[in-house]
């Protein structure tokens, strides 16, 4: 054990620990009243405020002024804990999005006591950095608005001396709302970084990025289960996960459906989404909209979330790992939930009733981001900051509780980091992993500590070190734990040593998770040709074994199929599957665009009614009539009119014509996520912007970052015919070269000659009588 160590003892024998209470009260608490005191509280004193479950231990490992007003935080190979200090909202009085006050602060427990007692400045100067990914020892990306900056420290003094840009300029904007700027550099299992509120997915090349396209979604905070099935905060909504990874969504410019990918996962009702704050809370932007407040007067609902954290350690009870953390800084409290798989997908679910995980009395107590630490504990980063929301969107009304309770009187920048654990957990041993060798770097991959495999992974695959891959080999082919065999099989795909004898293992495992991956790392083999990687591919279809991650994977991998298997697979998946949406979505993201006239002519030419070929042959008309050209439309039309239609696929194709050109609903689209039945926004001016003109600035600002964005996707996007699709007034119309007189000619069925009589008033020709 290192002297960096926190093992379990240590921490609960140390006298300088400052530990809350054994939480032995009645479960759940009872509500309490408004405090009396809105202002700054010590440390020391703020540790009376919580509330947890009964079993649980809270304990502060870091305080001001070792620690300043942070954001994000990474614990590093050593197992210090890096810190991102921002200068978020210290000063209303001199509102800016842009000066350069913000740290990256390393600290360390330099005596094995538990508690944080060193620290050192990596970098300062920065501007709002809203992104941290430590590569390897003296190499950190940074997220800075609007740049991505590789940090170096090349002397070994912990402090950065070299600045290379990774990305310029399309990394959100200087001066936008830190609300809507990138964030997240989470490294994934997959050996991907992902981001949020940005559609570039980056892959480490050693020495910058390799950039693949994916999905702008959510506000603050990436996260992934044990599987890498990616989990993404918005602030007024439980996490969303992806099913089907982002880069699959990115290949396609007709089918820009994107099921799978940002899924709801809360279930039928908003249960996910209910807060239990354990006092009144009516400090928070919205408090005086109907529906926003309960009887109480407390948050109903999430609405300043972000920082998410999967929990994969072992310090907190056995039955929390894999549940998921999110921090509620506008409530002053951390909710907990558990994933669990309902056989088609995942399904999340609070783990308390009528009471959340973590709870505080105190105004300025701010949960922003939470993570599992290299001991198997959950970590806690508090802003405790007497005002979180960004000026931009402060109303009058929240400005009002501000000014009452002097909320703007900082007390210097603070900021506090806590660490839970459970009385049955266990804590993991923490050491230097980049003093490691080789094979026990690759033994760590079966850890019980998913930060532990996590780490080893990404040090393996940053390195490149190729001497690992008879030990993986070994590993992947021999390890008892699943999870081990996983992390080796992607850590051999980080390696590039994926070869035919390790993808046909894979794909032939009996574990779900690792089919799934293997299906992954295939697809450079088959793209390439490689035969028996294709067929065991190919046999895979109506042979998953029911299992639906097997089958979304199935349909998003047969993209990489080369180009003698690729339509007849696809058209195969389709027809096993395609009635699942997420499934159908995620096949026809690969099918090349240029491919997709001869693909609708494959799926007319299915005979057998077939729900899955219809919801594509629905998908695929809606697709190209949104993008194709005068000739390809004219063809379509041509196409659905054929006499051997059959009235099953007419229907289907139809049906298409109607969501582009009638308005009609997408049948393919997500059911509307549940909504929480609150009143108006306007009521009187409490919900007016008190900063109008700091508001207006920064929404230039994100404007003119957007015009970037669109200019830079435009300039990079694959050339396009001009499309027959145009909007007149307000109204889509397609413009053809000649009457469609096969489509006009369906009129022995008197509700479908309505239906094309509908759809034809908006399509245009020459001579045509308008």
């Amino acid at each position: 054990m290192t002297r960096h160590s926190l093992c379990r003892a240590a921490l609960l024998a140390s006298s300088a620990l400052l530990a809350a209470p054994a939480f032995a009260q009645d479960w759940p608490p009872a509500f309490q009243p408004l405090p009396d005191f809105y202002g700054y509280m010590t440390p020391e004193e703020s540790m009376d405020t919580f509330y947890l479950p009964p079993g649980y231990q809270l304990e502060q490992i870091a305080t001001e002024p070792l620690l300043g007003d942070g954001i994000v935080m990474q614990w590093d190979y050593q197992g210090r804990l890096w810190v991102v200090e921002t200068t978020f909202m210290l000063n209303l009085d001199e509102l800016t999005s842009a000066t350069p006050g913000s740290s990256i602060v390393i600290l360390e427990d330099t005596d094995g006591d538990g508690v944080l007692d060193s620290r050192k400045v990596f970098a300062k100067g920065l501007v709002l950095p809203r992104a941290l990914l430590i590569l390897e020892p003296g190499k950190v990306i940074v997220g800075e608005a609007p740049n991505i900056w590789l940090l170096e420290d090349t002397d070994g003094d912990d402090v950065a001396d070299v600045k290379t840009a990774l990305t310029e300029g399309n990394y959100g904007g200087l001066g936008g709302s830190i609300e809507h700027n990138p964030n997240g550099m989470f490294w994934n299992i997959d050996n991907r970084i992902y981001n949020a509120y940005l559609d570039e997915v980056y892959r480490w090349n050693g020495e910058g990025f390799d950039v693949e396209r994916g999905i702008s979604i959510t506000q603050w905070g990436v996260a992934a289960d044990d599987q890498g099935r990616l989990l993404r905060q918005g602030n007024s909504a439980a996490p969303s996960m992806s099913f089907v990874p982002d880069t699959y969504y990115g290949r396609s410019t007709i089918f820009t459906r994107n099921r799978g990918n940002h899924e709801w996962v809360g279930g039928p009702s908003r249960d996910a989404n209910r807060v239990w704050p354990i006092r009144p809370t009516p400090g928070i932007n919205r408090g005086y909209v109907d529906g926003m407040l309960d009887e109480r007067g407390a948050l109903i609902e999430l609405t300043a979330a972000g920082g998410l954290a999967t929990y994969r350690g072992t310090a907190l009870a056995p039955e929390d790992y894999g549940s998921v953390f999110v921090p509620e800084p506008a409530a002053h409290l951390l909710t907990m939930s558990r994933l669990f798989d309902t056989g088609t997908g995942m399904h999340l679910r609070k783990a308390y009733e009528g009471a959340d995980f973590l709870t505080s009395t105190e105004e300025r107590f701010r949960p922003v981001f939470a993570a599992t630490g290299p001991d198997g504990a959950l970590y806690v980063l508090d802003l405790y900051h007497g005002i979180v929301q960004d000026a931009v969107y402060i109303t009058n009304y929240l400005n009002d509780w501000i000014e009452t309770h002097d909320l703007d009187e900082t007390h210097g920048a603070n900021g506090r980091v806590y660490r839970l654990s459970h009385e049955s957990g266990t804590a993991s041993e923490v050491m230097d992993l980049a003093a490691l060798s080789t094979d026990d770097l690759v033994a760590l991959l079966a850890h019980d500590n998913g930060w532990h495999r996590d780490h080893a992974q990404r040090l393996i695959v940053v390195q490149q070190k190729q001497d690992a891959v008879p030990a993986l080999r070994a590993l992947f082919s021999d390890s008892p734990s699943a999870l081990g065999r996983l992390h080796a099989l992607w850590t051999l795909d980080g390696l590039g040593a994926v070869d035919t004898e390790i993808a046909l293992a894979a794909l032939a495992s009996s574990d779900r998770d690792i089919r799934a991956a293997g299906l992954r790392v295939s697809e450079a083999l088959m793209a390439s040709g490689d035969q028996q990687v294709t067929d065991a591919f190919l046999g895979l279809i109506g042979n998953t074994n029911n299992d639906w991650q097997v089958q979304y994977q199935l349909a998003a991998s047969s993209g990489a199929l080369d180009d003698a298997h690729r339509l007849d697979a696809m058209i195969d998946i389709i027809a096993a599957y395609g009635a699942n949406y997420i499934a159908l979505d995620a096949v026809l993201s690969g099918v090349p665009d240029a491919d997709v006239p001869a693909l609708i002519a494959a799926l007319f030419a299915v005979e057998a009614p077939n729900a899955g070929i219809a919801n594509a042959i629905t998908t695929a008309v809606t697709g190209l009539t949104r993008v194709g050209t005068a000739d390809e439309v004219a063809a379509l039309f041509d196409q659905i009119a054929a006499p051997e239609r059959a009235p099953w696929q007419r229907n289907a194709a139809i049906t298409g014509l109607e969501v582009v050109l009638a308005g009609a609903a997408d049948p393919g689209l997500a059911p509307p996520l549940p909504r929480a039945a609150t009143g108006s926004w306007t009521v009187d001016d409490l919900g007016t912007p008190h900063y109008a003109a700091f508001r207006e600035a920064v929404g230039t600002a994100d404007a003119e970052q957007a015009a970037i964005y669109a200019a830079q996707r435009a300039a990079n996007a694959p050339p396009r015919p001009t499309s027959a699709l145009e909007t007149v007034d307000g109204v889509p119309m397609l413009s053809l070269a000649a009457e469609p007189t096969a489509l006009l000619a369906l009129t022995e069925d008197a509700t479908l000659a309505t239906r094309v009589t509908g759809l034809t008033y908006l399509v245009t020709w020459p001579g045509k009588d308008q």
